[in-house]
C-alpha cells in the first residue's frame, strides 16, 4: 500500500459484476446438506442433532461478529494495513440478522438440550457434589430459568447486531454515495440495488458524509467492543457452560470470545484471497497484507493456548469435583480424549509451528490451507465443549459427527458465504471513501539496497 490507490478503477470493476455461479452452487449445496444432516440427526439422536446446531450456530456467530470486530478494531486503531480487507469483514457482519433468527429458532425449539430446561436442577451426576456442588446448582434457579435465558440471549445478540449494523452502515453510506455519483457520470444505465436506499438516503456532500461516517464509527467502536466481550462471554457461560450447570470457569468467556474473533479473521482472509481476482483487488491484498494477518493469527493462536492453560492449571490443582469432572470427561475418557488431542494439534501445535515461517504467511494456497485447518480445529473444539454434555454414552458416534455435525456447520458457513458474496457483488469491494485506505503521506518505505550487478544493470 505504498502507492496511491485508484478508487475509480475499483468502481469501474463493479459494472456488470455478478455473484459467481460456483459460490451459489457450493453454498446452496452446503445449506441443503445442513438441513439433511439435521433431519438425519433428529431421526437417530435429537440431542446430538440440537447439539450440532448449537455448535454450528456459535461457530457462524463467531465468523459474522468476528468480521464486525475486525472492522471496529481497524477503525479504533487507525490501522491502514487491513483496510483492503475491511469491506469483506463488513460483509460478514450483514449475516448477523439471519443468524439472530437461527438463534431464535434454536432457543424456542431446541432448549430441551439443557438439563435444567424443565425447571429442576437435580441432575444425575457421577460425582458426589455435596456440599459445594449441589449448593451451587440450587442457587441458580433464577438465572437458569428458560424465559430469562431466552430473553437475555435474544436481547444481547440483538443489541450487538444492531450496533454492528449501524457501524457497517456508517462505512457503506459514503461509499455508496460516491459510487452513485460516479456511475451517473460514467455509466448512466447502471442502477443501484434497491436495498441501497436504506444506506444512502438523503445524501449530502461526499466530504461531509465521509467525516460523519468516520466520526460515527469511532464513537460507536468502544461500545461495540465492550458489548462484544460481554455478549459473547454470556453466550459462552449460558449456551455452552450451562449444558453442565455444575461446572464453571471464570476465564471461559474470554477464551471463547477471543477464539470467535479469530475465526472471523480466518474466514475474512480466506474470502479475500479466493475472491481478490473476481473483485479486482489482487493488487491490494498483497503478500505484505497476508503476512500481517499471519502475525495476528499467530497472536490469537498463542492467546488461545495461554487462556486454555490458565483455566486448566488452577482447576487441576484445586481438584474440586464440581470443576474437574468437566476436564476429566474430555481429557481422560477414551471416547473423547482423542478429540481433545486433535484440537490441541490443530488449534495450537501445528499453527504455532507453521506460522513461525514468514514465507507461509505470504503464499496463497498454503496460507488458506492453514487457516482452514485452524477453523476445522475450532469446530472440533466447539464440538468437544458441547457434545460430551449431551451424548452420555461410552462411545463416540463418528457416523453422527460426519453425517450430522459436519453438514450442519457447513450449512451455517454456507449461509454466511452466500451473504458475503452477495454483498461484495453489489457494493464497492474496498472502503473507497475511507481516508485511511490511502498510504499516509508521512510513511517511509525502506527498500533493500540492490546488489552491485543489479545496480549496474539498471544503469
Amino acid at each position: 500500500m505504498s502507492r496511491h490507490i485508484d478508487t475509480n478503477a475499483i468502481l469501474e470493476g463493479m459494472v456488470g459484476r455478478t455473484m459467481p455461479r460456483s459460490v451459489i452452487v457450493v453454498s446452496g449445496l452446503a445449506i441443503l446438506a445442513g438441513f439433511a444432516g439435521f433431519a438425519i440427526g433428529m431421526a437417530v439422536s435429537p440431542a446430538w442433532a440440537w447439539g450440532a446446531v448449537l455448535v454450528g450456530l456459535v461457530f457462524a456467530l463467531g465468523i459474522a461478529q468476528g468480521g464486525a470486530m475486525f472492522s471496529t478494531v481497524q477503525t479504533l486503531t487507525w490501522g491502514r494495513w487491513g483496510r483492503p480487507l475491511k469491506r469483506i469483514a463488513e460483509a460478514q457482519t450483514l449475516a448477523l440478522p439471519i443468524l439472530w433468527v437461527a438463534l431464535l429458532v434454536f432457543l424456542l425449539a431446541g432448549n430441551g438440550l439443557y438439563p435444567w430446561s424443565a425447571g429442576t436442577f437435580v441432575v444425575d451426576h457421577p460425582i458426589d457434589l455435596e456440599p459445594h456442588g449441589e449448593w451451587a446448582i440450587r442457587t441458580k434457579p433464577i438465572w437458569l430459568s428458560m424465559p430469562f435465558f431466552i430473553a437475555r440471549q435474544l436481547l444481547g445478540v440483538g443489541f450487538l447486531t444492531l450496533l454492528s449494523l449501524a457501524s457497517t452502515r456508517a462505512s457503506l453510506r459514503p461509499d455508496m454515495i460516491q459510487t452513485i455519483t460516479y456511475m451517473r457520470q460514467r455509466h448512466p444505465e447502471w442502477k443501484a440495488p434497491g436495498w441501497w436506499g436504506w444506506f444512502a438516503s438523503n445524501p449530502k456532500s461526499i466530504d461531509e458524509e465521509v467525516k460523519r461516517g468516520q466520526r460515527f464509527q469511532s464513537n460507536i467502536g468502544p461500545l461495540i467492543a465492550i458489548t462484544y466481550a460481554l455478549v459473547f462471554s454470556m453466550i459462552a457461560f449460558d449456551m455452552i457452560m450451562s449444558l453442565s450447570p455444575w461446572w464453571y470457569a471464570n476465564m471461559f468467556g474470554a477464551w471463547f470470545f477471543a477464539s470467535s474473533f479469530a475465526i472471523g479473521i480466518h474466514f475474512m482472509t480466506i474470502t479475500g484471497l479466493l475472491s481478490r481476482d473476481w473483485l479486482g483487488i489482487r493488487h491490494l491484498i498483497t503478500p505484505a497484507v497476508t503476512h500481517d494477518v499471519g502475525k495476528l493469527v499467530l497472536a490469537f493462536t498463542m492467546f488461545w493456548a495461554y487462556t486454555l492453560f490458565a483455566q486448566i492449571l488452577p482447576i487441576w490443582y484445586a481438584n474440586m469435583p464440581e470443576e474437574t469432572d468437566f476436564l476429566l470427561v474430555r481429557m481422560m475418557l477414551p471416547q473423547w480424549s482423542w478429540l481433545a488431542q486433535t484440537v490441541a494439534v490443530l488449534c495450537f501445535l501445528m499453527p504455532f509451528t507453521v506460522l513461525t515461517s514468514r514465507g507461509i504467511k505470504k503464499m496463497k494456497w498454503p496460507f488458506i490451507a492453514l487457516l482452514a485447518t485452524i477453523m476445522t480445529g475450532t469446530f472440533l473444539e466447539r464440538t468437544l465443549l458441547v457434545m460430551p454434555s449431551v451424548w452420555l454414552t461410552d462411545d463416540f458416534p463418528v457416523a453422527l459427527l460426519l453425517v450430522t455435525s459436519v453438514p450442519i456447520v457447513l450449512g451455517f458457513v454456507g449461509v454466511v458465504a452466500l451473504v458475503v458474496t452477495y454483498v461484495l457483488a453489489n457494493v464497492p469491494p474496498i472502503v473507497v471513501s475511507d481516508p485511511r485506505l490511502q498510504p499516509h503521506p508521512w510513511d517511509v518505505h525502506v527498500h533493500a539496497i540492490p546488489e552491485r550487478g543489479e545496480h549496474a544493470a539498471h544503469h
